[in-house]
């Protein structure tokens, strides 16, 4: 006969587990249930990242898509229903009975039963992306790749996880060898032209992400996350290529109407020479095709010529 205690041992191993601790944002979290089988992703670029994971059937709302229109038209999301064009309200959070919401910048989370802390109150696991934490290091490639081991682990998809992160840094690998040895392209980001040239200094992704495709952000010797900077400075700055985001809330088109018929702006060589790039917002952004993007922006950033200042016109 066995022992009572071994019975319930044998029950107890072959049980799910119900609960996995995570560090995120350099603090301990609980996922209540594991695998979560209810996921809200907010952001575009966070619910990439779940989908690149295999998480599409525990997807069960995404929200504030950056730059996929005919999605948001739609209203899915690669059949994902998109239930808000920006952040949820909590009551239409809640209402999709989330076990894990995860943000891809920190205003993802609001305040009381949205915040983070208000979630895990009420039994909700939430995951913010380590490139959007307080303090984060601004080794955006790291941060992606902890987003898929941490995310991977949690979704009991860790060779999966493996696999994106594989695919990144060969991603890499192939935008270094792409790069000009002989010449640094210099490129001016603009983010948004809503209310002046907006776009980003050291702190930036997209200056991590043009040096990987070997170029230079004009503005990374200003040691901000967020820039915004005259038309006389853009102009003195001279950048070889101008690289454009294009977002629904600033789409790259209206961007080109300024740059081309702004009396100053226009005077650019990079705009009189049409050197200028859209580039999706999202992957401009540190997510899980950062690697494709790099490789991409090489390719087009040393293939467009560029001469010396000073021999233009």
């Amino acid at each position: 006969m066995k022992s009572p205690w071994l019975c319930v041992g044998a029950l107890l191993c072959a049980a799910p587990v119900l609960a996995d601790s995570y560090r995120n944002c350099a603090q301990t979290w609980t996922l209540p249930h594991s695998p979560p089988s209810r996921i809200v992703a907010l952001n575009q670029h966070a619910a990439d990242l779940l989908l690149a994971l295999d998480a599409g059937p525990s997807l069960v709302g995404v929200a504030y898509l950056d730059d996929d229109g005919k999605a948001h038209r739609r209203g899915k999301y690669f059949e994902v229903p998109v239930i808000a064009g920006k952040y949820p309200s909590g009551e239409m959070l809640y209402a999709q009975k989330p076990d894990l919401v995860v943000g891809g910048f920190a205003s993802a989370f609001g305040d009381g039963v949205t915040s983070r802390t208000g979630l895990a109150d009420n039994g909700v696991a939430s995951y913010l992306l380590e490139s959007a934490c307080a303090g984060h290091t601004l080794d955006y490639f790291r941060h992606i790749r902890q987003d898929l081991r941490t995310l991977g682990a949690l979704l009991h998809k860790s060779r999966r996880a493996q696999t994106l992160i594989d695919a990144l840094d060969a991603d890499l690998l192939r935008a270094r060898k792409m790069a000009d040895a002989t010449r640094t392209v210099s490129v001016f980001y603009l983010d948004s032209e809503v209310n002046g040239l907006d776009s980003e200094g050291q702190r930036g992704f997209v200056t991590a992400l043009l040096a990987a495709s070997g170029a230079r952000n004009v503005l990374a010797d200003i040691p901000l996350s967020r820039v915004t900077v005259s038309r006389e400075t853009l102009l003195i700055k001279d950048p070889d290529i101008l690289l454009l985001a294009d977002a629904l809330w600033s789409p790259a088109s209206r961007k080109r109407q300024l740059l081309t018929t702004d009396p100053v702006l226009s005077t650019l060589r990079a705009v009189r020479e049409n050197r200028m790039i859209d580039v999706a917002f999202t992957h401009l952004v540190p997510g899980v095709g950062s690697g494709q993007v790099a490789r991409e922006l090489a390719r087009k950033l040393h293939g467009i010529p560029c001469p010396p200042a000073g021999l233009v016109d």
